[in-house]
């Protein structure tokens, strides 16, 4: 018979036992496990220390048996799990398996529980036993991962952006979030909501109409606003009843927010390019997930990605756009041309047919007349709006008046107020309108207005031009009683081509570049202009303001007299070339010429035309640049080359008009650059000097 243990080895054996089990539990404390035991005989369980604090509850509290450790778990899982259980002890002896538990603070974790079966001599089952661990942030990343997968695939191929926002807020809930909006800036600063999702679908419309009564504060320090200011993303890991009250002063608004579930929060900007275009908004409630800093982080990330898919959707609406403008304005175009062409050609049959009739020809000369000044306005609106986009444009700026410019833009738009039948108001101030600028321009500017009133004005209407002397500033209003300007329209009337939509919906004619041009022409002034409409049929009001410069003191006379008169000599005949390979711009030109007494001689080619030179001497070459054989460059460079001639005056004569083009005629040897068509007024000026 051995030897009975002392008391002494009793106590140190249960002191080993007793350090071994705080090993033990440090160890499964470290590893966030939990032990347990299910006796298969009675059904009851047996937990150790961390089992509780797995399962939300507190440290010594009874474990949980048989169907009510069933009730804990997710419904979605609970016939996992009993198979799971079953299949353990029927076939494998074991088994793992992931579900989620409800804490009774409505908390949602996931466990992963691993156990073995323990049977008699015989076979049979006595004890299933083993550890759970939390594997809630795991299945989180887990989905996080797929769903940011999920998403990037929708913003991959993004045409629709607010659809596909829209299933992006939908994608993140549940997988993400319990709610998800989605707002994006609007151009005149306001916030829209494109997309709302809540994982219960009938709260959605509480979430609309919270939305409604109570948008975001743009001066709150947190939200929405705060993070489209900041371009910075917010996180609230714990929402609180308290910050609840204390966030939302109203009782009906703080109701709406405890029926729709708040717990957590993430707010997330839609950067991109350096700028921030709406907010991603995800809030947690009955699924307990806590958001921290990785979720934030992923939040930002999936923010990033669907900023760049709607900038590139908004780019991809501006070219098709931008395609579309440009389609609608080479047809319009071609429909502005043909317009004025058509009278040309049927005037110059008439003058064909009627040569013995002076005045018929008198009358068609002054349709054709009109028309070509037309098209020269035509030509040369859509060169100045070139310069304009390109800054080419150079103004002459000098001290002017105001009344002036008004006057001189009511005298060019007088016909067209007049053939409407319309009333023209005018109102000056009694202070000095001065200013320094480009009156030439202004008056484009001005005249450009009258004429769209006009245009837009149905016949007999009032029109209106007031002028205000401020401090600073001169403001011009101009306004109609016209057919008005549709809201929406309004951001978009200074762009190019708006009036322009299809040829066969527009009645008023026109590019649809003329207000683009006043904006432009203002800009440069260092004034702005605005467009104002009540609506359709509400009339039009169009607001100019300019810089207000006072005009320096004028010189006085200087002593000795007034000016003497001068008595204009009849100017003696002067030798021409005139230069072209298309002979009937060429033809006209000389006649023109020959009918104010000069002598004319005609070439088609550059190396006829430096023969002549040098042949005939010319006072004057007008000299066309494109040219068949040599460039009119090259021309003008070899007649400054030839030796015993005396060097005529250059001008060149062409459709090119920009100022590198003026430039280069100036390099080549040119003296001056007329861009075609040149008013017949002006040929009988060259005559004269």
């Amino acid at each position: 018979m051995g030897k009975l243990p002392t008391r002494q080895d009793v106590a140190q054996l249960a002191a080993t036992l007793a350090e071994s089990e705080e090993r033990l539990r440090l160890a499964v404390e470290a590893g966030g496990m939990g032990v347990w035991q299910i006796d298969l005989q009675t059904n009851r369980s047996t937990w150790w220390p961390g089992m509780e604090r797995l399962h939300g509850l507190p440290p010594g509290s009874p474990p949980l048996h048989g169907e009510a450790y069933i009730e804990a778990i997710d419904p979605r899982d609970r016939d996992a799990v009993r198979a799971a259980i079953r299949e353990a002890i029927v076939k494998t002896g074991w088994h793992r398996i992931e579900y989620r538990v409800h804490w009774p603070d409505g908390r949602v974790r996931w466990i992963e529980a691993r156990g073995r079966v323990r049977r008699s001599e015989a076979g049979k089952a006595l004890s299933l036993s083993g550890v759970c661990v939390d594997v809630t942030r795991r299945k989180h990343i887990e989905h996080d991962l797929k769903f940011l997968a999920e998403a990037s695939a929708e913003l991959a191929s993004v045409n629709d952006y607010p659809g596909t926002l829209d299933r992006i807020a939908r994608l993140a809930v549940p997988r993400f979030a319990d709610w998800c909006a989605v707002d994006i800036q609007q151009p005149d600063g306001s916030l829209r909501r494109v997309a709302t999702a809540h994982v219960e679908p009938g709260k959605e419309r509480l979430l609309r109409e919270m939305h409604e009564r109570y948008p975001p504060d743009p001066l709150s320090p947190v939200g929405t606003w705060h993070v489209l200011r900041t371009g910075r993303g917010d996180l609230v890991p714990e929402i609180s009843d308290e910050m609840v009250s204390a966030g939302a002063a109203d009782e009906h608004l703080r109701e709406m927010l405890r029926q729709l579930g708040i717990r957590s929060y993430i707010g997330a900007p839609l950067n991109t390019r350096g700028r921030t275009l709406g907010v991603l908004t995800f809030i947690t409630s009955r699924s307990g997930r806590r958001y921290g800093p990785e979720d934030l982080a992923l939040a930002e990330d999936l923010a990033r990605r669907a900023a760049v898919a709607i900038d590139n959707a908004q780019l991809l609406a501006a070219m098709r756009e931008s395609d579309r403008a440009k389609d609608v304005f080479l047809a319009t175009l071609a429909h502005e041309l043909r317009n004025p062409l058509a009278p040309i050609w049927n005037g110059l049959s008439l003058i064909k047919r009627a040569s013995g009739d002076a005045h018929r020809i008198e009358q068609v000369s002054g349709i054709i007349e009109r028309q070509v000044g037309q098209l020269s306005r035509l030509v040369d609106d859509l060169l100045d709006v070139s310069r304009i986009t390109t800054g080419k444009i150079e103004l002459k700026k000098e001290p002017t008046n105001l009344v002036h410019v008004i006057n001189a833009a009511v005298e060019v738009s007088r016909p067209h107020i007049e053939a409407a039948h319309h009333k023209l108001s005018i109102t000056f101030p009694d202070a000095p309108t001065d200013l320094v600028a480009d009156a030439a321009r202004l008056t484009q500017v001005f005249s450009n207005l009258l004429n769209n009133a006009a245009k837009y004005t149905r016949r007999g209407g009032r029109i209106s031009v007031a002028v205000e002397a401020l401090p600073q500033d001169l403001v011009v209003r101009v306004r109609d009683n016209g057919i008005g300007i549709a809201p929406e329209m309004l951001r978009k009337v200074f762009g190019l081509f708006t009036q322009a939509t299809r040829p066969d919906e527009r009645h008023h004619g026109g590019l649809g570049i003329g207000l683009s041009l006043v904006e432009g022409l203002v800009r440069l002034h260092g004034g702005q202009v605005e467009a104002h409409s009540a609506g359709a049929d509400q009339g039009s009001e169009f607001v100019v303001v300019l810089p207000r410069q006072r005009r320096a003191p004028a010189a006085g006379p200087q002593a000795g007299g007034g000016k003497p008169e001068v008595v204009a000599a009849q100017p003696p005949a002067r030798r021409m070339l005139v230069v072209d390979d298309n002979e009937d711009a060429a033809s006209t030109v000389a006649e023109l010429l020959k009918m104010a007494g000069n002598e004319v001689v005609v070439a088609h080619d550059g190396e006829g035309a430096v023969a002549c030179t040098a042949e005939f001497r010319p006072d004057v070459v007008l000299l066309d640049i494109g040219l068949p054989d040599i460039s009119g460059y090259e021309v003008a460079r070899r007649i400054r080359k030839l030796e015993g001639v005396r060097q005529p005056m250059l001008v060149a004569l062409t459709g090119w008009g920009q100022p590198q083009d003026k430039e280069a005629a100036a390099q080549a040897g040119f003296d001056q650059h007329w861009t075609k068509p040149v008013d017949p007024l002006r040929l009988q000026e060259l005559s004269a000097r």
